[in-house]
């Protein structure tokens, strides 16, 4: 964090902290936080927990209580004031009306119908406005949403869980179907959780055939993400359980006969990816993690075409089965953390473009609660 005052800089740090409670439930919308200070108080704070919601400006405005006025105060927002209507009105008007006298602004929004307007407006109602040189970590908070906005694609996590001995599905007797665990339940619930922080779910044919798997969260308190699954050849059928009612479902191919809740998107063989992209960013999916099986983890890997890696290894072997995909090596993929997770490890990596992207040669670590 650069720029500001080294007092800027503590309170910006605490507004970070702030936005970093929104981590379920503000998708498509980025993660902010607002502190407002009178001289060297806090009279209040608030942050975006949900969509549609209040934003963090409006929050903590809301959060003021009778005997402290905002006049005169400085709000420390770790993202630009938006300038435009949308489901709320303008952050940056209401910080106007408020007569905040400064702001200090993490970082400018990168969405084109924002960028740079909540700073003018509020510089023409006179307020002084200070925006940091750089915050990596904000950007990093902001991934999924940043990813989007500027470089027309959703941030895209790898996730695998794998033997100890380097299988990702344990030998099956003939005709043997339904998902078998690898790691303990304990890990599971730590996976749907990951579910629910992103904006969708991913997975190929072979793993709708073999796992019939549901694709929601279950073990956990949040929203399912987008139901995704690449079946250009029609291998699966409408009786799966990803294409049952309830979460919303998009089908690259798929059979003919698909339940009419179910959307189709209709894909090329061949480099699938720059369409698939492109309708992505159409309906707004800021993040999209990709769970298998191995060949589609495999075709995203080839296509260098991912910015996670997370591995689950259980600390037992299976001794055969499905082999899973050769993992980058640590020149281009970097090592965040590698921690014990009840019985079995968790491991890590940020692709070492997209860390430099974000701002950061190494990305912070994730913010995981162990068991």
């Amino acid at each position: 964090m650069q720029g500001g005052t080294l007092q800027d800089q503590q309170w910006m740090a605490r507004a970070l902290a702030l936005a970093q409670r929104g981590e379920i439930g503000t998708t498509p919308n980025p993660r902010v936080g607002c502190i407002l200070v009178q001289g060297d108080c806090e009279i209040a704070h608030g942050w975006h927990s949900r969509a549609g919601e209040a934003h963090a400006e409006a929050a903590a405005l809301r959060a003021i209580l009778p005997d402290h006025n905002p006049v005169g105060s400085t709000a420390y927002v770790t993202l630009e004031p938006c300038s435009h209507h949308g489901k709320t009105p303008p952050c940056s008007d209401a910080l106007i009306s408020a007569g905040i006298s400064r702001c200090v602004v993490g970082m400018t929004d990168p969405n084109p119908i924002i960028s740079g307007r909540g700073i003018a407006r509020m510089r023409q109602a006179g307020i002084e406005v200070t925006l940091l040189e750089a915050f990596p970590e904000g950007r990093w908070l902001n991934r999924r949403f940043l990813s989007a906005m500027e470089r027309n694609r959703p941030w895209i996590v790898l996730k695998c869980a794998e033997s100890a001995d380097g299988f990702m599905d344990p030998p099956r007797r003939t005709g043997e179907t339904g998902s078998l665990s690898i790691t303990s339940p304990v890990l599971q619930r730590l996976t749907h959780r990951w579910r629910a922080e992103e904006g969708a779910i991913l997975v190929g044919a072979g793993t709708v055939i073999m796992d019939d798997p549901e694709l929601n969260v279950r073990e956990f308190d949040g929203p399912d993400p987008l139901r995704i699954v690449m079946d250009l050849n029609g291998r699966t059928t409408s009786q799966s359980k990803v294409y049952a009612t309830g979460s919303s479902t998009l089908v690259a191919g798929g059979p003919a006969d698909l339940p009419p809740h179910v959307s189709r998107l209709s894909l090329d063989e061949g480099d699938v990816f720059p369409d698939l992209m492109k309708a992505l960013q159409q309906l707004d999916v800021r993040s999209v993690l990709v769970e298998g099986g191995a060949d589609t983890l495999r075709r995203f890997l080839e296509a260098d075409l991912w910015d996670e890696i997370r591995i689950c290894r259980s600390n037992q072997a299976v001794g055969g089965g499905l082999t899973a995909p050769t993992w980058p090596t640590e020149r281009s993929a970097l090592l965040r953390g590698q921690h014990p997770f009840g019985s079995d490890n968790v491991e890590y990596r940020v692709h070492k473009k997209s860390a430099e992207w974000v701002g950061m040669a190494c990305a912070p670590t994730l913010s995981i609660s162990l068991p």
